[in-house]
């Protein structure tokens, strides 16, 4: 009886992963754009091109097109850019290339966005819309803002007034550095931190065509400020 047991239970594993490994693994049908924000620069009244690659989860070795939506989150002007109606996967590939172009319409100092998301089809999933970021670029004479944050990078933020006082652009959500296309004139930098206890250990350097004009301490509490000329 026990020889029998034994012999059931071999037996009915040796069946159970038969089965599992004859099971036929379906790979799901999934497109997406690659991770973003994807930063463009265009020179002060001129256009650039970027292809934006798209993947999907399988190959086939059928071509497969996909609808691509400019969404209603965009900032750039319509006349700023030209995007396709739809990309293709080539077959015998998982890859794509949607070529977009862009232009320095009403850019100004911040630069806009561009958002665009893949259209649903039955059977499809489809991944996260992408975010490109288009701002105007000047080789060798950049304004640079390059800062060292704490660990609490979300209070902090900065601010560049003109020499009437007119804000030129305000940024909240702070990236490490930002560079920017301004004409020669005299600026104010306004360095500031939500909680009021300044950016333990950090700092902010202002550059222009690659020469330091100021060195912001990050010992300060609610806000610190530096007038620069170039």
């Amino acid at each position: 009886m026990k020889n029998f047991l034994i012999l059931f239970i071999t037996v009915s594993t040796t069946l159970l992963v038969g089965c599992d490994l004859d099971t036929e693994l379906t790979t799901p049908n999934y497109v997406t754009f690659e991770k973003g924000p994807l930063p463009i620069g265009v020179e002060v009244n001129g256009s650039a091109s970027y292809d934006v690659t798209v993947y999907t989860a399988n190959i086939t070795n059928e071509d497969r097109t996909y609808n691509v939506n400019v969404l209603p989150t965009t900032t750039l002007s319509a006349d700023g850019y030209t995007v396709p109606a739809t990309v293709t996967i080539p077959g015998g590939t998982n890859e794509g290339t949607l070529g977009v172009s862009v232009s320095d319409v009403g850019l100004g100092v911040a630069g806009k966005s561009l958002f665009l998301g893949l259209g649903v089809e039955p059977g499809f999933s489809v991944g996260a819309p992408v975010r490109l970021n288009v701002a105007r670029v000047c080789p060798g004479e950049e304004f640079v803002v390059d800062l060292v944050l704490d660990a609490y990078p979300g209070e902090t933020s900065w601010q560049l007034l003109d020499a009437d006082g007119v804000s030129v652009i305000s940024v909240a959500t702070v990236a490490a550095r930002r560079s920017l296309c301004l004409p020669s004139g005299t600026y104010t930098f306004i360095l500031k931190d939500s909680y009021g206890d300044g950016i333990a250990e950090g700092s902010a350097t202002l550059t222009y065509a690659g020469t330091v004009l100021a060195t912001v301490s990050g010992d300060f509490a609610t806000e610190t400020s530096v007038e620069v000329t170039f």
